[in-house]
């Protein structure tokens, strides 16, 4: 055998051994990472726990509660709409989910009140526009409240491919 037919051999041995290694990568690096989300997620870390949902959907786009659990972190920090895009898409993966089902009212609730209070800025003082937008105003913060409790972690069977 020429030296030029075993280095052929020998590259395609070690290109054979890393493609096999390869297999349970993505999926053990998933779990690692829903176990860091998880965490910074338990902590308030709302912009770290976003960037690592948001990674393991890139890995498992199908999987409903790492949409949830973003759509929570993005709520947490203000970000109604991207909360809603985040709820919808958990939805679409799992209907059957009452969380995200609820944590989708209360987003669009809390979009009602910030319209409601832009409205109220808007309208004259003593006008009947403000009276019946002030009305409705304290209407919908009677109704707004925190989050039911989250789902349960850790991460074992929740990353669905």
């Amino acid at each position: 055998m020429s030296g030029k037919t075993a280095n052929h051999i020998f590259l395609i041995m070690i290109l054979v051994l890393l493609t096999a290694c390869s297999g349970t990568g993505p999926k053990q690096k998933a779990f690692a990472r829903l176990e860091m989300a998880d965490k910074a997620y338990e902590q308030g870390r709302w912009v770290e726990a976003e960037r690592h949902y948001q990674a393991i959907i890139e890995v498992a786009p199908r999987d409903f509660y790492a949409w949830f659990r973003l759509g929570n972190a993005h709520l947490r920090q203000g970000n109604i709409e991207a909360a809603i895009h985040a709820y919808e898409s958990s939805l679409q993966r799992d209907p059957r989910q009452p969380k995200p089902h609820h944590n989708l009212a209360e987003a669009y609730l809390l979009l009602a009140h910030r319209s409601l209070e832009r409205a109220y800025g808007l309208t004259e003082k003593a006008s009947y526009e403000r009276l019946v937008v002030e009305e409705k105003l304290n209407k919908l913060q009677a109704i707004i409240y925190q989050p039911v409790s989250d789902l349960p972690s850790p991460a074992k069977g929740l990353i669905r491919y």
